[in-house]
């Protein structure tokens, strides 16, 4: 978990995974995590995958209305570090796809929590979004730095993955559209039919989201220095990193 061994090719028992909360598509990916909170160490095991990943709806019928909520938006989040920047039209094509049908299956979870079908579509587009399917044209991955700069919130205010993903990705992509303005207009244009300025869509999908039923805000105090003890590698510069964070504060 340190990286002191190369996992792969390693043996190990039989690995069968059955996601009860689908977001992350840990049940497709090769990342294995590890926490300590006793000693706030972690690390991840790179190479690790599942032999069988069963994929079914009703095991995430527990799920209560904010947490349902976000397996649709966390899916739609990663579904989209994928798809911004892929010139490869049809990889693009069926990243923007998923986008959409994720979105769309997250609003019908809050009409029938037992729609099954829309659960079902959730699963899928996390599975999707960690399979290596998508963004195969990706020329630069600096939409993948969401998955850097969420750290920070995690650190600071003890948020969890999923609030400081969802919560700073318009922010993200407002500071990232300095340099790939393009790739983002296009992404918000086709993704959800906002069209012109990125502050301005940032701002609808932060209405978005919050209109789905989660806080989009943080609470808490912090400082430039603070957010540059976290170590954290991002093309960004740590000036707007701490704008991502401040504009995400209450």
């Amino acid at each position: 978990m340190k990286g002191e061994k190369d996992p792969y090719g390693l043996e190990k028992l039989p690995l069968v995974l059955i996601p009860t909360y689908p977001s992350s598509g840990s049940e497709y990916g090769l990342g294995a995590v590890a926490a300590d909170a006793r000693t706030d160490d972690f690390g991840t095991a790179y190479g690790i995958a599942a032999d069988i990943a069963l994929l079914a709806p009703k095991y995430s019928l527990s799920l209560g209305a904010e947490m349902t909520t976000y397996t649709g938006l966390v899916t739609l989040v990663q579904l989209s570090a994928s798809t911004i920047g892929d010139k490869n039209p049809v990889s693009y094509d069926i990243g923007i796809s998923l986008i959409r049908n994720v979105l769309k299956a997250t609003k019908q979870l809050q009409e029938n929590p037992d729609d099954l079908d829309a659960r079902g579509v959730i699963l899928y587009g996390a599975s999707i979004s960690t399979s290596g399917s998508l963004g195969l044209g990706k020329e630069e991955n600096y939409a993948y730095d969401i998955y850097q700069v969420e750290f920070v919130p995690e650190v600071l205010f003890d948020s969890s993955y999923r609030k400081a993903l969802t919560t700073l990705f318009p922010r993200f992509l407002k500071v990232m559209a300095k340099y790939h303005t393009k790739d983002i207009q296009d992404y918000y244009k086709d993704a959800f039919g906002y069209e012109g300025n990125v502050t301005e869509s940032a701002k609808k999908m932060v209405a978005l989201f919050s209109e789905l039923g989660i806080d989009m805000y943080f609470d808490g105090e912090f400082s430039a220095e603070s957010i540059e003890q976290i170590p954290i590698a991002s093309v960004l510069t740590q000036e707007e990193i701490l704008d991502i964070v401040t504009d995400s504060m209450r």
